[in-house]
């Protein structure tokens, strides 16, 4: 895979105002089976731009209808043939042009999260260059997960075991560097056939939105990844208490991750 375009900086600063003015003062919606939809509450809550401390968007809240309706779509495309059924090389293929049109973006999405978490720009590009590597790692990967063949002391039985995927994965993401700390789970996730529920920090959620648009026009079928925003409270409480999912995923405080465990261990996840 090629290294995206280096832009100077006078291009740079056009896709920052592009990228800057694609967002200003709009309303975010949640992302759902493959579309966005607004909040079941109508609640939006402002994003803040670090430099200024002025409202730069909105995103929507999801409430607990919103993260069953999410768990509910991530569900139905996990038993989905079109995912289901989709053999491992294939998965490998559309993980493969992930990559690539993440590579495409890479600036856009580097600019975006410098706008929404005040972290430097040259940082963020970095990190938008190098998370392509691990989405082609796990591309590589899908088809290369595989079983063993175990002896026994019968003649007559064949003992072995196979690997598959899990199902829903709900996955909390940080503020400081939200795709690069979710690509290395959600990769291998993709690669293995789990489906997921993503919960971004409330302080840098734009990103993780434009990626799940990536993500459908990459070819990965509609509600295997999802995207529910809002605050820990109320969307992350309801997400990890979740009876629908079969792991959860977490990087952040040790307060909020023993708050995470006790939910999971309700549904022993």
């Amino acid at each position: 895979m090629g290294a995206a375009p280096k832009h100077s900086p006078l291009i740079k600063e056009a896709l920052l105002q592009t990228t800057m003015k694609s967002l200003e003062g709009s309303r975010q919606e949640l992302f759902i089976g493959g579309r966005f939809r607004a909040p079941s509450s109508g609640r939006f809550i402002p994003s803040f731009d670090p430099t200024t401390g002025e409202v730069w968007y909105e995103f929507a809240e999801a409430d607990a209808a919103d993260v069953d309706a999410a768990v509910t779509s991530a569900t139905k495309a996990f038993h989905n043939p079109a995912w289901r059924r989709m053999t491992q090389t294939d998965r490998g293929k559309l993980i493969r042009r992930l990559a690539e049109l993440v590579l495409e973006h890479a600036d856009e999405l580097a600019l975006m999260e410098t706008r929404d978490n005040g972290k430097l720009i040259k940082e963020m590009m970095a990190q938008m260059r190098a998370m392509p590597d691990s989405y082609i790692y796990f591309a590589g990967m899908a088809d290369k997960l595989q079983g063993d063949t175990i002896p026994v002391n019968k003649l007559d039985s064949l003992n072995y075991s196979q690997r598959e995927p899990l199902g829903v994965v709900g996955m909390i993401t940080p503020w400081n560097s939200p795709l690069m700390l979710l690509t290395g789970t959600l990769a291998p996730c993709l690669a293995i056939g789990n489906t997921v529920v993503v919960k971004p920090s409330e302080h840098a959620t734009a990103s993780t939105l434009a990626l799940a648009e990536l993500v459908v026009e990459a070819g990965i079928p509609e509600g295997v990844v999802n995207v529910v925003t809002g605050t820990g409270a109320v969307t992350g409480e309801a997400l990890t208490r979740h009876p629908g999912l079969a792991k959860i995923v977490f990087t952040g405080s040790t307060a909020t991750g023993r708050r995470i465990a006790a939910n999971a261990a309700e549904n022993l996840i």
